[in-house]
């Protein structure tokens, strides 16, 4: 931005504090509309101001202005044909974390990808192919089931399961699903109800509205929770029964990406309403509406 304009902005910065409401919010969203060229201003901004609630002020200006960023990016991934599943589980983690690097995350799943790709046997049966798989992406990358209540967003987010090594069902679960889907293996996420599983299907599944296609696609389930352990439907019945749960096909079949991505963003905003932020359950609200 050039002085002028820099000059232009701190005087509307300092109208933040205005007592006239219709002053505010247009003040609040005309700095809203300036967009990401005008957050490194404003953090300097915040940096040199004394007043503690100019500065309370301006990150949620800074908020706003990443928040419509990424509305507009996954409005975007929502609509295009075949939403990938690794930049739909980005965008999610990039509410938590605006600055984060997609090509950087994409690097550090292909190194584990590759490292599976070279113990992978294709001509192997696809229960053999699992056991590779888990034996490198549990064993050797050492991911494993946080412990606790998962109170924590960061435990959703995928950026912070690559650094930790550490997840719940759902972000375990969709991270294998990514690198399996890389490396040409059909896994997919099943949205079983209080729990997060994967299938192995015998082939790709392409349409995933189809009436025909779930039960005689799936081979067999994967526990992502628990060391990508193998089980089979009726497992799932005994689940739900002991839940005193109607059996309903959403919790045997494979989830399109946009269902798996819709029930990450759910978890997350159950979260963030148990714990009393509602703001930010309103956020993904609005979010995961944009998948309706």
């Amino acid at each position: 931005m050039s002085m002028i304009n820099r000059r232009e902005l701190n005087a509307m910065v300092q109208l933040l504090d205005d007592n006239d409401p219709e002053v505010y919010n247009h003040i609040f969203q005309k700095l809203v509309s300036f967009g990401k060229n005008a957050i490194p201003a404003l953090e300097e901004i915040w940096s040199q101001s004394q007043d503690a609630y100019i500065q309370q002020k301006l990150e949620e200006v800074i908020h706003s202005i990443y928040y419509e960023d990424l509305l507009l990016d996954f409005s975007k991934w929502a609509e295009s044909e075949n939403p990938d599943l690794l930049e739909g589980y980005f965008l999610v983690s990039r509410y938590y974390y605006p600055d984060l690097d997609f090509d950087n995350i994409k690097k550090q799943i292909f190194k584990i990808k590759q490292r599976i790709w070279v113990e992978l046997n294709y001509n192997q049966s696809a229960l053999e192919q699992i056991h590779v798989f888990n034996q490198v992406f549990y064993g050797v990358f050492r991911f494993e089931a946080s412990a606790g209540k998962h109170l924590e967003y960061s435990e959703y987010c995928l950026n912070n399961l690559l650094e930790t090594r550490k997840g719940n069902a759902l972000s375990l679960g969709i991270l294998y699903q990514i690198i399996a889907n890389d490396l040409n293996l059909p896994v997919y996420g099943v949205t079983l109800l209080k729990h997060y599983i994967l299938c192995m299907c015998k082939s790709s599944i392409e349409n995933f509205s189809s009436n025909n296609k779930p039960q005689k696609e799936i081979l067999f389930y994967i526990n992502p929770f628990n060391r990508g352990s193998v089980f089979s439907r009726n497992e799932i019945k005994d689940y739900l029964q002991r839940l005193d749960a109607p059996e309903e096909p959403a919790f045997f079949n494979p989830a399109s990406n946009k269902s798996v991505i819709s029930e990450l963003i759910y978890n997350l905003m159950d979260l963030h309403r148990h714990l009393g932020y509602l703001d930010k359950a309103e956020d993904l609200s609005r979010l995961r509406k944009i998948l309706d």
